[in-house]
């Protein structure tokens, strides 16, 4: 089956908006996760657009995976519990891929994903990127191009590809 695939791009950190803190007890680290807790997370916040290439993958594999030097992963936390999930990861010496970004469903519409996000390329645009680019499709929720845009990205390539 093939899907619309949207590839977006950001080349500027001062393109980047901030969007003002909420009056929640937020905190949004760098973590280690271990195996059971990564693959808690990336459920809860991947599994009503259908991310599962990970949850399927055998734990040794997804231990490898998210212990690599190259992926970055930030996890937000509402009042100490993971909430959202955010992963770069260094594609080259001076670029970042935003592989996976999504908050729990039951926080949507307050603004915490936009809060999140900004604070998340934010924190990247310190590691000195040349760019920081992400893909998204047809599976992901119908907010999310519209906020990459909103937070400074621009589309650089559109493409009908088949699933994976």
């Amino acid at each position: 089956m093939k899907v619309w695939v949207t590839y977006l791009e950001m080349t500027d950190a001062s393109h980047a908006t901030r969007a003002p803190p909420l009056d929640l007890p937020l905190s949004i680290t760098r973590e280690r996760l271990a195996v059971k807790d990564y693959l808690q997370l990336f459920r809860l916040v991947g599994a009503r657009v259908q991310w599962d290439l990970r949850t399927k993958a055998p734990e040794a594999e997804v231990a490898q995976l998210i212990g690599g030097l190259d992926l970055t992963i930030l996890v937000l936390r509402v009042g100490g519990i993971a909430s959202g999930l955010c992963e770069f990861r260094q594609r080259s010496d001076r670029e970042l891929e935003l592989v996976h970004f999504g908050i729990d469903v039951q926080l949507e519409g307050r603004g915490l994903g936009r809060y999140f996000l900004s604070e998340c390329l934010r924190m990247a645009w310190t590691w000195r990127p040349r760019r920081i680019w992400l893909h998204t499709d047809e599976y992901d929720s119908p907010k999310a191009l519209p906020l990459y845009l909103s937070l400074g990205f621009s589309v650089f390539d559109k493409r009908y590809e088949e699933d994976y």
